[in-house]
């Protein structure tokens, strides 16, 4: 018909958005098959994690293994605390953008069972996963979808700052002085961050994608606040790691910042690969490659490894945490709501 336009076929970044925003409502309506349907999900998850637990044990090297208890549990209390605090940001975040009705418990378990999910290839099931998760809890998918935008830039931007110090305390660039040139990446990512350059970006990957717009930006006061948040639970997970490092070989104590800093390092390496599960083989080898400068090789892929697998087992401990207190806190209710009808 004269005078309409042609109707443009939506882009495979597109189909891919709109599958996953309507995943909830993906599915078999009998209860049977939607329960082996859950089931088989969560099958793929674990089996993806043994897979991954036993791949990272094949590649350990051979080493002349030390333990120091103490330095092993304070590794450990720090692994927790680094999970307490990237949960609550992402609680934050959620309730900056006007879905403050979820409460603290649920959310928790929420944020734990889906980062289970990063253990299947190209990390979406994490995605999709909390999106379902969450609406079910009453919260709208384009604004669950806002707040993991917001929680991956944030986690990202964060660990670039710390990535700068870490450059700046390379041994081999001691004699530089233009290694301080690499500070310009902290007010840069603040700037990235701002509401005013953040949205935008946001708001086009997420047009690539076919979805909507973020609903709200978060006020830049608040992602200062939030980028502080990050900040410390980067630091906390890098004092994790020398903790760690500490009990498995002597490490001097004048090592521990760039030690510490070379957590954020993977990180940001693991998530420009997204599309290995959980950053497999990609984080691990950037770690060990960064401390190798202060440690001797075989055992900075050594403690590499060891510690990825250790940090696997603190997650499953937290999220077995935050799921068990979850359903205690749904179990009180029925039975005070049992005992008010009486």
């Amino acid at each position: 018909m004269e005078g309409r336009p042609a109707r443009r076929s939506p882009t495979l970044l597109e189909r891919a958005g709109s599958a996953a925003a309507g995943i909830s409502t993906l599915g078999p309506k009998n209860p049977t098959a939607r329960l082996a349907l859950q089931w088989g999900i969560a099958a793929l998850i674990f089996g993806c994690l043994v897979f991954f637990v036993v791949r990272q044990w094949n590649d350990l090297p051979d080493f002349d293994w030390r333990f120091e208890p103490s330095w092993l549990a304070l590794s450990g209390l720090g692994t927790f605390l680094f999970y307490g605090l990237q949960n609550q940001g992402w609680l934050w975040i959620l309730h900056a953008l006007g879905e403050d009705h979820l409460e603290p418990r649920p959310a928790r378990a929420i944020w734990g069972k889906s980062i289970l999910a990063r253990y299947v290839p190209t990390n979406a099931l994490m995605v999709v996963g909390r999106i379902v998760l969450a609406e079910r809890k009453g919260v709208a998918k384009r604004v669950c979808l806002a707040s993991i935008v917001y929680e991956l830039g944030l986690g990202f931007g964060t660990a670039v700052m710390i990535g700068a110090y870490f450059v700046i305390e390379l041994p081999e660039l001691q004699d530089q002085p233009l290694r301080y040139l690499v500070l310009v990446l902290v007010p840069a990512v603040l700037i990235v961050l701002h509401p005013r350059i953040f949205l935008p970006l946001a708001n086009f990957a997420l047009r690539k994608l076919g979805r909507e717009p973020l609903p709200k930006p978060l006020p830049f006061g608040r992602v200062l606040a939030m980028s502080l948040l990050y900040l410390c639970s980067w630091a906390v997970i890098g004092a994790a790691l020398y903790a760690f490092a500490k009990a498995l070989h002597p490490v001097d104590a004048s090592d521990f910042a760039y030690v510490a800093a070379a957590y954020p390092v993977a990180f940001c390496v693991a998530v420009l690969t997204f599309i290995v599960p959980s950053g497999l083989g990609t984080r691990d080898a950037t770690l060990a490659v960064a401390i190798a400068a202060v440690l001797p090789n075989a055992v900075a892929t050594a403690i590499a490894v060891a510690f990825r697998i250790f940090q696997t087992l603190i997650e499953l401990l937290y999220v077995g945490l935050v799921v068990a207190v979850d359903r205690w806190g749904r179990a009180e209710r029925r039975d005070q709501a049992g005992l008010e009808r009486r």
